[in-house]
């Protein structure tokens, strides 16, 4: 699974019951290139956090994951190459949007160019 299944969700995880800040986890992998088709690639990661976000506010995340009640959500995103200035701007602007639902948006990216 990765950014360009829309309808997916990569991956879910929790933190340990005895860590104080117990998070819900959503991950999205994106293992694409930043080619020249920049707002084409953002245009994907829009549309899977936009899927992560219904996934979250219809509560099918509690149905999959019961124990993610009560706890914060977080999604994730593991970049497997490194991001442009115009993705780092993208994730600043979806975080603060995500923030007023109480949802953090943090992300990863690999050294590789």
């Amino acid at each position: 699974m990765s950014v360009e299944d829309i309808n997916k969700i990569d991956l879910i995880t929790m933190t340990q019951e005895d860590i104080a800040f117990q998070q819900v986890i959503l991950v999205i992998t994106d293992h694409l290139q930043w080619s020249s088709c920049i707002n084409e690639h953002l245009f994907k990661l829009q549309e899977k956090i936009n899927r992560y976000i219904a996934f979250v506010e219809s509560g099918e995340v509690y149905e999959k994951l019961p124990d993610a009640q009560g706890r914060n959500i977080t999604f994730k995103v593991f970049f497997q190459y490194k991001i442009p200035q115009e993705c780092i701007d993208f994730m600043e602007r979806v975080n603060e949007i995500l923030s007023s639902i109480n949802i953090e948006l943090t992300y990863e990216e690999s050294e590789v160019i």
